[in-house]
């Protein structure tokens, strides 16, 4: 395996540093409203009034850094991403940012690369989904205990049981597991059609091959777009090495490299469907 260069990291980069001070936020938050309820029990008023003041200042800083990530430093990184694939798959120029081992198959530029690209990319990314799933899982776990045993006593203050709900059912914690989980659901769904297509030999040369190949790619982005998270790094970093002997197999296996380059560019666009 080639060693691998994305010029493309440095914006997903961005998106863990954000990541990573929304979580602080969120717990600083959460931290807070446990506090500000019991201020009254803080001698100096003073002291009770800047509770006060960091918790608003917080919730805001939250709000604001959560959603500037998910509009914008996500959506534009993906964005360069779905150009490079296309970039790489069609042998098309869209951006000028270019990568080095990420895809690895050796059909030339045609729709089929695109279809194998995204096979690849399927069978890291449900790989990479399940061991972020497995932590979440454990998180939610545990604070679910927690949840479960404030809401069993009777003299607990019900302000108290109301933030951890909020806290358990928030995007950082049960709704993030929740993306996760469908995101690895997607690209399994993803992973298993497009293996099947490989191994079966639809010809990409007549509309059904062709439909299979648009479909799959479109359901990987829009799942990528729904799910509007990052996939982890070091999760990443940690597997690749497992993985991508993986891959190799799957490769020869499937005989993806192969594949016809003639058939795969020469497509016949008049050609009638052959079901």
């Amino acid at each position: 395996m080639m060693d691998r260069e994305d010029q493309l990291d440095k914006h997903y980069i961005s998106i863990e540093r954000c990541d990573k001070w929304t979580e602080r936020l969120f717990w600083l938050c959460a931290l807070f409203s446990v506090g500000v309820p019991y201020s009254n029990i803080i001698p100096i008023v003073w002291l009770q009034q800047v509770l006060g003041i960091l918790f608003i200042v917080t919730v805001a800083a939250y709000s604001v850094l959560s959603h500037y990530n998910g509009f914008c430093l996500i959506p534009y990184a993906e964005n360069l991403r779905r150009k490079q694939l296309l970039s790489d798959a069609l042998g098309v120029p869209l951006t000028s940012e270019q990568t080095k081992g990420y895809y690895n198959n050796e059909i030339t530029p045609s729709i089929t690369r695109l279809g194998a690209s995204i096979l690849e990319n399927s069978f890291f990314a449900k790989n990479v989904c399940y061991e972020m799933a497995k932590t979440e899982r454990l998180k939610v776990f545990i604070y679910f205990l927690f949840w479960i045993a404030a809401i069993s006593c009777r003299n607990i203050d019900l302000g108290l049981v109301l933030i951890l709900t909020q806290v358990l059912f928030s995007s950082e914690i049960l709704i993030r597991l929740i993306k996760i989980e469908i995101l690895r659901s997607h690209n399994v769904s993803i992973y298993n059609d497009l293996y099947s297509h490989f191994l079966n030999r639809v010809s990409p040369s007549y509309l059904p091959g062709i439909a299979i190949l648009l479909h799959s790619f479109a359901s990987y982005e829009s799942a990528k777009s729904a799910a509007s998270i990052k996939q982890s790094s070091k999760i990443f970093h940690k597997l690749n090495p497992k993985l991508s002997a993986e891959w190799e197999d799957i490769r020869k296996q499937l005989g993806i490299d192969k594949w016809d380059s003639n058939q795969a560019l020469e497509m016949d666009w008049a050609k009638p469907c052959r079901f």
